[in-house]
């Protein structure tokens, strides 16, 4: 770990098992407060003046930050000011910061439906979805910087294909169409990855399995006729595969796909209730659901997402 972010990592170590009754006490402190306590986290920035890199004084009255030394000033006289906000996941709102800890709280934690979220924290649908997506794209964010590759000697992945049915808008019309997924979870941690394939053929497969499974992987599937071609692997990949059409578990190698199945019916059961299969976004969706599944545990879900927004906004 970097030292910076071991840096950020200690500081937000308050933010370990952090529950309902220590939110409300935050979102009793003043702004000035709050920011503070941002602060303090990591979360938001003290930054340096722009011209000179020296320290700022903070003038909360006006929100911003200032340079008061004289040789940064402009031909007009004015001071070099930042927002208090500066290059924050809080940056370009109106909202107050802690409401959008508070969102991002009720999000992590799935507190109540939309429409109680919404009252709850006096937001309105509009800008609810918005900050929902915002915080939605921190998962997707920290997948593009850390694809999650799974396997390696002695691990054993079990594969899978799936479809699932997308909508799209289509000259005033909803069309639906059915695209496939393909995906692999990893035995004993429950890591996974999930993508869209266009084609299902060996060669597609055989390139996204060198993409996220480790060498020396016992790999699973069942007898698709697209799977057997994957016997052809660099060496150090071992296949093994399950036919369903007999045996739901291989009575000889003990192969088998049931955590992958499983995988996909958690998956499915998702975003009907969530998302209503927005076309566009689907791949953000997907990698929420990953990050819950490997960053959601009860105690953790809100120090790891924290941790990762001053990953992706270091202050």
């Amino acid at each position: 770990m970097a030292l910076s972010a071991l840096h950020c990592h200690n500081r937000m170590m308050e933010l370990k098992d952090f529950k309902w009754l220590e939110l409300c006490e935050k979102l009793k402190l003043s702004a000035d407060d709050f920011r503070a306590w941002l602060r303090s986290q990591g979360l938001l920035a003290v930054p340096v003046c722009p011209i000179c890199s020296g320290t700022m004084s903070i003038r909360p009255q006006e929100d911003v930050w200032i340079c008061h030394k004289r040789a940064c000033r402009t031909n007009e006289g004015t001071k070099p000011s930042l927002s208090v906000r500066y290059g924050s996941f809080f940056a370009n709102s109106n909202f107050p910061e802690s409401t959008i800890f508070a969102t991002a709280y009720f999000w992590l934690r799935e507190f109540g439906s939309f429409r109680t979220k919404s009252f709850e924290l006096g937001v309105s649908a509009k800008m609810l979805t918005y900050w929902e997506r915002r915080l939605r794209s921190i998962c997707s964010r920290f997948y593009r910087r850390h694809p999650p590759i799974i396997g390696g000697p002695g691990v054993i992945v079990e594969v899978d294909e799936t479809n699932v049915t997308r909508r799209k808008y289509n000259r005033g019309r909803i069309v639906r169409r059915k695209e496939w997924l393909f995906g692999g979870v990893e035995r004993g941690s429950g890591r996974a990855f999930m993508v869209f394939v266009r084609r299902s053929d060996a060669a597609t497969l055989t390139n996204i399995i060198l993409k996220f499974i480790r060498p020396e992987t016992t790999i699973m599937s069942d007898s698709w006729r697209a799977y057997s071609q994957l016997s052809r692997l660099p060496a150090g990949y071992r296949h093994l595969t399950v036919n369903h059409m007999v045996n739901f578990v291989d009575p000889q190698t003990g192969a088998h796909t049931q955590n992958i199945e499983s995988l996909w019916q958690k998956f499915k059961m998702v975003p009907k209730k969530k998302y209503g299969l927005n076309t566009k976004r689907y791949t953000d969706y997907i990698r929420e659901f990953l990050w819950r599944r490997e960053f959601g545990e009860p105690g953790e879900i809100i120090f790891n997402f924290f941790e990762h927004v001053a990953e992706i906004y270091p202050c």
